[in-house]
């Protein structure tokens, strides 16, 4: 084990054997019984354990696990691939994460999994040795006649080819039962197997037993013989399982699907020469080729060629984009056109690609809140059906027959199925969370599904999130004059550091205005200097450049103080008489700077921020939803008003700074759980307060950290996508427990009181589990 996974606050282990609920239990209970453990959980769906700890070890769990009858392995990390190598080039080497998560997908038995296989091959093995039995034990009755007598003349022949054949399907083909059982037994402990391996155990002690010592004048007969319950039951399971593993197979196509976008090697240019490596050794700074129709191997930037790239698998947008020099590429996305050449940028796990599958990864393995409460029951399920099917048994025997008594016992064994509802919740969350992936909806764990369906407000940063965030500086008002020309040019020696006044121009505005806000990568600084490179203006130094907070930016231009920032700079003066054109400016939307020049009101800014095309359309469509809608800006009231209509907004937080966008959030949540959409850092402290908040993956880093969906690319009507998915698969988990729990409900009682034959008991026990993720399969329709 490496010490770096050790010292981890997670650890996570892929844990083999679990086949239901019950068993997610045990294991649960063995870890936490470990020092060191705050918090275990196991996803039975996965066949993964995360487990939060505080110096306790991969190997002291694993050896929990293992004394409690599992297998138990740690699930490589990126710090196997980087042993041995200088540490001081860590930072820079990139680790391969999809080496990693292909181990682990191995390891969890993803893919064509061994278990998969193992079960068709026994139920291949069972299925005619099962029907075989059968046709020996109900052909006589069925028939009569020859068949009839001949069977009744040869009954011990038959008998005991009968209980040969069995013994084949239950200890070859139904051995892991029996196994899985005394294992269990050895530890204190009862799990499906333990039903399976006593329930069929008995029909076939039973059947032992009457046809070597019964006779027809005692208390068992020679054909009171329940073989064919025995092995028909042991084949119907088996089915089961392997449709159940077929079934779960397909749950984890899309991180499959991930795992495949990324290459397995690079082309790296060194000098004239063009190697081919293994994709763990790029580093960054590297430069590499990226040839047609390869995919691009890291987060990097072209630096020679043009091209188009496909960005689906990041944007969802099918037509490839066209890059050249300068443009950003993303690992795992793929080059239409020309060769080029790339910088590495981002390696290993840094990389988009490897964000999103480990964030996928995470969100399939977590455990919902109603799950803990399932597992609970479980833990005790086991043990109140094996004293259930005992009741049973004794009844029968004391008021009905020894076969009455055996039938109905083993009828209860088998038809109590603790797999569904182990499966009902992981699996669903398991195809919800890919299913959200593939549409480019990032869900942080399964407690966001539950929290995006009770979501009864959702908050929307403006800037950035309902508009594009490229303002566009659409009109110059001017205010004075007075306004100072440029400086001369160096070497004019003894004349006046400034040119004297002359009347105002759009010219001087853009010129001084740039002059303040060059060093700035604020929104509005970039529409400016757009602005005034569209014009041909070009600015000067500023110097003395300050900023504050929420009112704008200042600084020195020749001898002139100038300033830039919202109405709140102006003196009440100034402010009644120019609200007229403030307000008219506002009335369209946009956004009204002032600009001061030594204190004296020079222009009035106005800026639009252009709408994206689809904000109106997410807007009606989560009020659709029954969801409240609400704006947050930083713009004026009336600014705000303005663009609201635009997209039918009532509901308008005007004027909000950025520390006070938390406190909006917890006004709103009074009302119920709230969700709150931004893209900047000045969203983060909001993002966390919200009880959902949803990042647009465009933002800034620290948003995106603190969210707890993220929506790929730049498309908003994944917001609304994010709730409906939520509310979908929360539904079909409802329906699987749900049947989970009616199927044991009605079912246990039936057989305990005759009205169920084991084999058809045995038939239903099969199909719940294959029927709870056959249903949430359908999520995938979504």
């Amino acid at each position: 084990m490496s010490n770096p996974t050790t010292q981890s606050n997670e650890i996570q282990l892929s844990v083999r054997g679990m086949t239901c609920a019950s068993c997610v239990a045990h294991v649960e209970k063995a870890m936490q019984g470990v020092d060191g453990v705050r918090q275990a959980e196991v996803n039975l769906a996965t066949e993964e354990a995360r487990v939060q700890v505080e110096g306790a070890s991969a190997a002291a769990l694993i050896r929990a696990i293992e004394k409690a009858g599992y297998e138990a392995t740690e699930l490589a990390g990126d710090e196997d691939e980087t042993d041995g190598e200088d540490p001081a080039a860590l930072s820079d080497t990139g680790a391969d994460p999809m080496k990693a998560h292909a181990d682990t997908m191995q390891k969890l038995g993803w893919g064509d999994a061994l278990s998969n296989a193992s079960f068709r091959t026994k139920f291949l093995v069972a299925l005619p040795l099962a029907a075989l039995v059968m046709v020996l034990e109900m052909g006589p009755m069925i028939t009569g006649g020859a068949w009839m007598e001949w069977t009744q003349q040869n009954l011990f022949t038959v008998n005991m080819v009968k209980l040969g054949l069995t013994a084949v399907v239950l200890f070859y083909a139904g051995s892991s039962f029996f196994t899985r059982a005394l294992g269990a037994a050895r530890h204190g402990r009862a799990d499906m197997n333990t039903l399976v391996a006593v329930g069929t155990g008995s029909a076939f002690l039973f059947s032992t037993w009457a046809a070597l010592f019964g006779s027809d004048e005692g208390l068992v007969s020679p054909a009171d013989v329940y073989f064919d319950t025995a092995a028909v039951i042991v084949a119907l399971i088996l089915l089961g399982r392997w449709m159940e593993e077929r079934a779960k197979d397909q749950t984890r196509d899309t991180l499959r699907g991930l795992l495949e976008l990324a290459p397995k090697t690079a082309h790296l240019r060194d000098g004239d020469d063009v190697r081919t490596i293994p994709l763990k050794e790029v580093k960054k700074g590297d430069l590499l080729v990226v040839k047609a129709y390869e995919s691009v191997p890291v987060d990097g930037v072209i630096t020679e060629g043009t091209t188009s790239v496909d960005e689906a698998m990041m944007t969802g947008e099918p037509v490839p984009v066209d890059k050249s020099a300068g443009d950003a590429v993303t690992g795992g996305t793929r080059n239409t056109s020309q060769t080029f050449t790339m910088k590495a940028t981002k390696v290993g796990k840094e990389t988009a690609l490897a964000a999103i599958i480990e964030a996928v990864k995470k969100a399939q393995g977590s455990k919902a809140p109603i799950q803990r409460l399932v597992d609970r029951v479980a833990g005790v399920f086991v043990p109140v059906v094996i004293l259930v099917a005992l009741i049973t048994a004794g009844l029968w025997f004391v008021y009905g027959t020894p076969e009455q008594a055996l039938v109905n016992m083993v009828a209860v064994l088998v038809i109590a199925c603790p797999c569904a509802l182990g499966l009902a919740t992981p699996t669903g969350i398991m195809v919800g969370s890919g299913r959200a992936a593939e549409k480019g909806i990032l869900i942080k764990d399964a407690v966001t599904l539950e929290q995006a369906r009770s979501v009864k407000t959702i908050l929307f940063d403006k800037t950035g999130t309902l508009t594009t965030g490229a303002m566009r500086l659409a009109e110059v008002i001017l205010a004075g004059d007075g306004v100072s020309g440029p400086s001369p040019a160096a070497g004019d020696g003894e004349k006046a550091n400034q040119a004297p006044p002359k009347a105002v121009t759009r010219e001087d505005v853009l010129r001084l205005a740039a002059s303040v806000e060059q060093g700035s990568d604020h929104p509005i600084a970039k529409s400016i200097l757009k602005a005034a490179r569209d014009e041909g203006v070009t600015p000067e130094y500023g110097m003395s450049i300050g900023t504050r907070a929420g009112v704008g930016i200042s600084g020195l231009v020749g001898s002139q103080t100038v300033e830039i920032g919202s109405v709140r700079l102006l003196s009440e003066e100034q402010t009644e008489t120019w609200s007229e054109q403030i307000a008219a400016q506002q009335q369209e939307g946009r956004t009204v700077l002032v600009m001061l020049c030594d204190r004296k009101l020079t222009a009035l800014l106005a800026l639009e921020d252009e709408l994206r095309e689809e904000s109106a359309a997410v807007v009606k469509a989560l009020q659709q939803e029954g969801i409240r809608v609400v704006m947050l800006t930083g713009d004026q009231q009336r600014t705000a008003l303005a663009v609201a209509r635009k997209l039918g907004i009532t509901d308008v937080e005007a004027g909000v700074s950025p520390t006070g966008k938390s406190d909006i959030v917890a006004k709103y949540q009074q009302y119920g759980d709230v969700a709150m959409v931004g893209d900047g850092i000045n969203d983060a402290a909001a993002l966390t307060r919200a009880d959902l908040g949803i990042a647009m993956s465009g933002g800034s880093d620290l948003a995106v950290s603190s969210s707890d969906i993220t929506i790929v690319g730049d498309d908003l009507h994944n917001v609304a996508e994010s709730i409906r998915l939520s509310k979908n698969v929360l539904r079909v988990i409802r329906q699987n427990l749900f049947w989970a729990f009616l199927y044991n409900t009605l079912g246990i009682p039936l057989a305990a009181l005759g009205f169920l034959n084991p084999m058809v008991a045995g038939a239903a026990m099969a199909l719940s589990s294959v029927s709870v993720v056959t249903n949430s399969l359908r999520i995938k329709r979504f």
